[in-house]
């Protein structure tokens, strides 16, 4: 019972992070479509939360097999109280949602509102379970492969489907042009930018230090208790640390690149931090956590500028390569760092690690082409020109978050029942 409770509580302290990444998206987009990426992410959470019960649930659980089935005491109403495994399957939900608001934000400013469900759906549903049960039940946790908080398996695997999704929806009108250049289409409010990473780095303690705790309950522990303070306490120092690290390595990139520090990327590195240090937190030491950290500081702000102006992927609010980057070299540094069980050898847990990363990155970037493709095929995935003109807080919702400054006419709902 007390397992449960705490388990419980760190999980919604964990939400917070996700409240931070929807202040973190709207602030990063232009103020006519910062209302409708909050209506995104809200759909997300709810989508993301219904389908998991329905069946994602029974996927991440199921003992058939090491690689993909069902477990009929999972679906829907089949989940009832007194199995005593209900804090874990709502934990594990949070985690599932601290990485599917990726799509939403890689595509921000120009698909539209249903075909992005389907992004939901398909992660909540599908994707990640699959990755999450390969990663932390299924037959990359029987080769040993280490991913403790899902920096692989969840970062990874929502920041591929994201940056699928990104391609195939094409980039914002006038955000790339004819002679080869990039135009920079900058956010609204960025300190509500920095008000929400912050607010991520609330949320991301417990989701770290709840994940690694976990895997002893999980396991049957004979006394969880005691884990909890040689794994969930050092989580918790080792997650500043890589966060600390990592956006002080993104303020020297911005002075030495720029001249000046840049706060965006600045704010990006420190992301990819926190995302990098998920796969080993309470596996690896302080000092490396602090190193992995400082490697992400300094390429992921790197990668980020590539892909907009190399890679002419248009990614608002850079989580593309806060993601996969961030995930990536997590997961391939605990190979580096983590501490050997009796009988492995270094290059064997890099191998580990490697399969792992390729197999999870190669079943995104397949299933959400497939969606996002079929989606494109059946109809139209992106808004009008005019409506990107426009804002989609307008033409999609017919309100705008900030109404004193819009001179459009919006709709109230008494003309639109009419």
């Amino acid at each position: 019972m007390v397992i449960d409770v705490i388990v419980a509580v760190l999980g919604a302290a964990a939400l917070l992070g996700r409240a931070g990444f929807c202040l973190y998206a709207a602030g990063l987009v232009r103020s006519k479509n910062s209302a409708g990426m909050v209506a995104r992410l809200l759909c997300d959470l709810c989508l993301v939360t219904l389908i998991f019960w329905i069946v994602g649930a029974a996927i991440l659980f199921q003992t058939t097999n090491a690689y993909f089935s069902l477990n009929p005491k999972f679906l829907a109403a089949k989940i009832v109280n007194g199995q005593g495994i209900e804090s874990i399957v709502f934990f594990q939900l949070v985690m599932i949602l601290m990485a599917s608001g990726a799509v939403a934000g890689a595509t921000a400013e120009r698909i539209r509102f249903f075909p992005l469900c389907a992004a939901s759906i398909l992660l909540g549903g599908l994707l990640l379970p699959v990755t999450a049960h390969w990663a932390w039940y299924g037959w990359l946790a029987d080769r040993g492969f280490i991913d403790v908080a899902g920096g692989a398996a969840l970062q990874l695997a929502a920041g591929v489907c994201a940056c699928v999704a990104a391609i195939l929806v094409g980039a914002r009108t006038g955000k790339f042009n004819r002679d080869g250049s990039s135009s920079m289409i900058p956010g609204h409010n960025l300190p509500l930018v920095g008000i929400g990473v912050m607010l991520m780095l609330v949320g991301w303690l417990p989701y770290v230090c709840g994940s690694a705790w976990i895997g002893s309950v999980v396991a049957g522990h004979a006394n969880p208790f005691r884990h909890m303070t040689e794994s969930a306490s050092p989580a918790a120092m080792q997650t500043m640390l890589a966060a600390a690290a990592a956006g002080f390595m993104a303020i020297l990139v911005g002075q030495l690149r720029y001249g000046k520090p840049d706060i965006v990327l600045a704010l990006i590195g420190f992301l990819g931090g926190c995302v990098a240090i998920a796969p080993g937190a309470g596996v690896v030491g302080a000092p490396a956590a602090a190193l992995i950290g400082a490697v992400a500081g300094i390429f992921i702000p790197i990668i980020a500028v590539t892909i907009d102006l190399r890679m002419r992927i248009d990614d608002p609010t850079g989580i593309v390569a806060i993601q996969i980057l961030g995930g990536g070299w997590g997961t391939l540094a605990v190979g580096f760092f983590c501490p050997l069980h009796e009988g492995a050898t270094r290059g064997h847990q890099i191998g580990i690690q490697i399969a792992g990363i390729a197999a999870i990155a190669a079943l995104s970037a397949v299933l959400s082409f497939i969606l996002f493709a079929l989606i494109k095929l059946l109809g139209s995935i992106r808004a009008k020109e005019a409506d990107e003109f426009d804002g989609l807080d307008l033409a999609e919702h017919d309100i705008g978050a900030y109404p004193d400054f819009q001179q459009t006419t919006i709709k109230s709902y008494h003309l639109r029942e009419m």
